[in-house]
C-alpha cells in the first residue's frame, strides 16, 4: 500500500463513501475558515432580502392607507356636495297671478350643477292666471327634494269711474254701471254699493263702491252722483214747410233736430194722421218732443200736396244721371272737401247759364241740367244738390230774401261737421264760383260788382266761423 492510499484510508468510514475532494475541502481546517466568511455573507444577504421584504409590505400599507383615505375624500366630497346642492335649492316660491315662472328661481346662485337640475312636473304648463299650489320635486345629482309654487292673487281691482247725472224720479242704476274698465287677473269682479245717493232732493254726492274679486282683493271707489230735478222741456229745430206732389215720399224729419239739456236723445213724435197722400191740399202736421222726465215740446209745420206735372221726373231718374258725372270726376279717395269742389266747378263749367227753365219740380230742373246743360240759377242748385246727395254731403237749398225783382238759389253743404255756402251759378263779370264761405265772407262777396246773398238767417243753421279759402285752388280746382 502506497503511502496516498494509506493516507486515504485513514478517513473511510465503513458504510460511507469517502468524501470528494469538495467534501474534504469542506471538512478541512482551511475551508472552515473560509466557511465562516461564507456563512456571513449569505447572512448578510437573508438580513437585506427581509429588509426588503419589509420595505415593500410598508409600502403597500401606506399605499392601501392613502387609498382608503382618497375613497373616504371623494365619498364625503359626494356626500358634502349632495348636501350642498340640497341646500341650495329654494324649496318655496310664490308669485303674482298672471306672472311668469321661472324654473331658474327655484336654484339659488352657487349651485353648481344648475344645468343638470330636473323637474317632476313642466313649469310651462302652469296657468298662472289661477291662483293655487303646485308640489313637485327637483332632482340633482341623483338628489330629490320636494319644493312648492304658490300662486297668489293680492292685487285688487281697479276700474274708471263714471260719474252719475240722475233725476229726481229716475231709477238708481246698478252699481256696475257706475264703473268701467274693470281690471283684475280673475274675472268676474263682484260691485255692489256701499252708500246709496239721496235720490229725494237736488244733491250732489259722493257714493262708495265695492269692488271685490275672487281671490277676496278689495277696492273702494268714489263716484259722484249728481240728483237733478228737470223741467226744462226740448228744443226742436229746423222744421220748416214743405211742398210735395202727391205720391211723393215725404221725409219729415230731414233737417229736424232735437235737444235737451239732460236728455241725450229725446223722443220725437210726428203727427200727420191729418195729410191725405192722395188728395192735393195743405195740411197741418205736428213735432212733439219729450225728455226722460216727461217735459213735452212741441212745433207745427204745413205740408202742400201737389198735383205732379206732366213734366215730373222721379228723384231716381236724376240721381242716375248725377251719378254718370260722378263716375267721371271723383276718385275714391277723395275727402268730401274735395268732392264738393270737384261738383260745384263741373256745373259752373259745364251747364250753361239761361233766364228761364221749368221749375215745375227739383228734379225736372236738376234733369234738365244734366240732360241739355242749361238753365237758371235754380238749375245750378238743383244739379248740386243731386249730386251732394249720391256723395252722401248734407246740403240744403238756400233762398234769396227778400229780393226786388229776382230770385236767387244756392247751396249750403256740411263738410267736416260746419256748413259752408256754395254757387256755382256765372255772374257777369266774374268768371270764377263760390266754394265753401262762412256766412261772414258771404255777405262780404262782392263777385261781379253787387252781392245778392240775403237771406232769413234764422231758417238755416249757422255757418262756420274759420275760414277754409287758404286751401282752394280755384284756377286748379283742387284742395291743397
Amino acid at each position: 500500500m502506497t503511502s496516498a492510499e494509506h493516507s486515504a484510508s485513514r478517513y473511510k468510514v465503513p458504510g460511507h463513501i469517502a468524501p470528494d475532494n469538495s467534501a474534504v475541502r469542506f471538512y478541512s481546517p482551511e475551508l472552515r475558515a473560509g466557511n465562516g466568511s461564507s456563512r456571513s455573507v449569505r447572512r448578510r444577504h437573508i438580513r437585506r432580502s427581509r429588509g426588503n421584504s419589509q420595505s415593500i409590505s410598508t409600502a403597500v400599507k401606506i399605499m392601501g392607507v392613502l387609498t382608503l383615505i382618497a375613497v373616504i375624500t371623494v365619498i364625503a366630497v359626494q356626500i358634502g356636495l349632495r348636501r350642498m346642492q340640497a341646500e341650495n335649492i329654494v324649496s318655496h316660491i310664490t308669485i303674482e297671478c298672471g306672472e311668469k315662472v321661472n324654473p331658474r328661481d327655484f336654484l339659488k346662485e352657487d349651485l353648481i350643477y344648475t344645468d343638470e337640475a330636473e323637474y317632476s312636473v313642466d313649469l310651462s304648463q302652469v296657468d298662472t292666471r289661477i291662483p293655487q299650489d303646485v308640489n313637485f320635486e327637483i332632482t340633482v345629482m341623483d338628489v330629490t327634494t320636494p319644493v312648492k309654487l304658490t300662486v297668489a292673487d293680492t292685487i285688487a281691482p281697479t276700474c274708471e269711474v263714471v260719474p252719475q247725472n240722475l233725476f229726481t224720479d229716475e231709477e238708481i242704476p246698478e252699481a256696475s254701471e257706475c264703473v268701467k274698465d274693470i281690471m283684475d287677473i280673475q274675472q268676474p269682479v263682484q260691485v255692489e254699493y256701499l252708500t246709496s245717493p239721496d235720490m229725494t232732493r237736488t244733491n250732489t254726492s259722493i257714493v262708495q263702491i265695492k269692488l271685490e274679486d275672487m281671490s277676496g282683493n278689495i277696492s273702494l271707489v268714489d263716484v259722484p252722483f249728481r240728483i237733478i230735478k228737470d223741467d226744462t222741456a226740448p228744443v226742436i229745430e229746423g222744421t220748416k214747410n214743405i211742398t210735395a206732389f202727391i205720391g211723393d215720399t215725404i221725409k219729415y224729419r230731414d233737417g229736424v233736430t232735437v235737444t235737451d239739456d239732460y236728455t241725450v236723445h229725446p223722443e220725437l213724435v210726428i203727427d200727420n194722421s191729418a195729410v191725405n197722400m192722395k188728395v192735393a191740399g195743405t195740411y197741418t202736421v205736428t213735432y212733439v218732443a219729450t225728455d226722460e222726465a216727461g217735459n213735452s215740446s212741441s212745433a207745427e209745420i204745413s205740408l202742400t200736396l201737389k198735383v205732379k206735372p206732366d213734366s215730373y221726373i222721379e228723384p231716381e231718374t236724376v240721381y242716375g244721371e248725377a251719378q254718370k258725372i260722378l263716375n267721371t270726376i271723383i276718385e275714391p279717395d277723395m275727402t268730401d272737401m274735395e268732392k264738393a269742389l270737384k261738383i260745384v266747378r263741373w256745373s259752373r263749367y259745364n251747364v250753361h247759364y239761361i233766364t228761364k227753365t221749368d221749375t215745375s219740380s227739383w228734379t225736372r230742373a236738376a234733369y234738365d241740367g244734366f240732360t241739355k246743360r242749361q238753365g237758371t240759377c235754380y238749375t245750378f242748385a238743383m244739379v248740386n244738390r243731386a249730386m251732394f246727395d249720391c256723395c252722401g254731403i248734407e246740403n240744403k237749398i238756400v233762398k234769396r230774401y227778400p229780393f226786388t225783382w229776382q230770385r236767387h238759389y244756392w247751396n249750403l253743404i256740411k263738410i267736416d261737421g260746419e256748413w259752408y255756402h256754395c254757387d256755382s251759378t256765372p255772374r257777369h263779370n266774374y268768371r270764377s264760383y263760390v266754394f265753401m264761405l262762412t256766412d261772414k265772407e258771404l255777405a262780404a262777396f262782392t263777385g261781379g260788382g253787387y252781392n245778392g246773398f240775403r237771406f232769413d238767417h234764422s231758417k238755416y243753421p249757422a255757418s262756420a266761423t274759420v275760414s277754409v279759402q287758404d286751401r282752394i285752388n280755384y284756377s286748379k280746382g283742387t284742395v291743397e
